[in-house]
């Protein structure tokens, strides 16, 4: 069979088959319905060098690429990932606010277990915690998404329940209980530190700038000398709207003390906010 792959299922024989061209799954139904149940995804990561930054370190931009990779296999998990939703339901997830939080540096190699569940799902959003730690369960890094459904055809808001997605399931308590941070940015040109035209490479299976671009763009504000002297503790952003191909943005930056704000416009619109809470490094690192 054409485009076909095999997803093996780890203590089973037999396999799933996934077919690429008519999205048909092929699947054991009474171990499927083992799976949906399940509140939780977990695996075993090596930080291999996909995500180390420069440093040797799990960057924000690296831990982003994380998040957005457990995030997918929650999903799928549920039978509700982006790619069958969007043409068995006509909708896709998109992300709204991530917070991230690090309680530890983590290092090139370094062997450690990702966690993420769901915490709260309201009738329009579903909000996921993520949690990195050691394989004995010291917390690494604790980071939460808002998520929302958004039909593909015109763009509007999509219930919850209109999707596969588990709405009855008893949900973990969450490792992140701060809120994401609310941002009222109004950075001006003299804020402005460099434009960017959108890039085949940055766009995404909806064709739109995929959201870790945007925290590629938010670093690029401040030089290698800068994130040389910084570290990141803590990181919000807010996703306000979308950008395409071909699109020339703005990217504003505007740094107090060990704070540092960052929009991303095009024109006068907003498409990104962020808030980084920075702490200085010692000179040994």
């Amino acid at each position: 069979m054409e485009n076909q792959h095999r997803l093996y299922r780890k203590g089973r024989d037999d396999a799933t088959v996934f077919v690429v061209d008519s999205f048909r799954w092929d699947s054991n139904p009474i171990e499927d319905r083992r799976t949906i149940l399940k509140n939780h995804y977990e695996k075993e990561v090596n930080l291999t060098s996909t995500y180390s930054d420069r440093r040797c370190e799990l960057g924000i931009f690296q831990a982003a690429l994380l998040l957005q990779d457990a995030m997918t296999e929650l999903f799928h998990q549920y039978r509700c990932d982006a790619i069958r939703l969007s043409r068995t339901h006509q909708v896709v997830w998109a992300v709204a606010r991530t917070k991230i939080c690090y309680d530890k540096e983590m290092l090139w190699m370094d062997h450690i277990r990702l966690k993420v569940f769901p915490v709260k799902v309201s009738p329009i959003s579903i909000h996921l915690n993520v949690l990195l730690e050691t394989l004995d369960g010291e917390p690494l890094l604790r980071a939460r998404q808002e998520m929302c459904a958004i039909d593909v055809r015109d763009h509007s808001l999509r219930r919850v329940d209109s999707t596969p997605f588990p709405m009855d399931m008893d949900l973990l308590r969450p490792v992140v209980t701060a809120p994401c941070r609310r941002m009222k940015l109004k950075l001006g040109e003299e804020c402005l530190v460099y434009s960017y035209q959108v890039r085949t490479m940055d766009t995404d299976l909806n064709h739109h700038m995929n959201n870790t671009n945007y925290i590629r763009l938010i670093l690029d504000a401040q030089p290698s000398s800068f994130w040389d002297r910084y570290r990141v503790q803590e990181f919000d952003v807010h996703y306000v709207n979308e950008s395409v191909e071909g699109e020339e943005i703005q990217v504003y930056c505007q740094t107090e003390a060990q704070e540092m704000a960052v929009q991303i416009k095009r024109g006068e619109t907003t498409l990104v906010k962020a808030f980084l809470q920075l702490a200085q490094r010692e000179k040994s690192e």
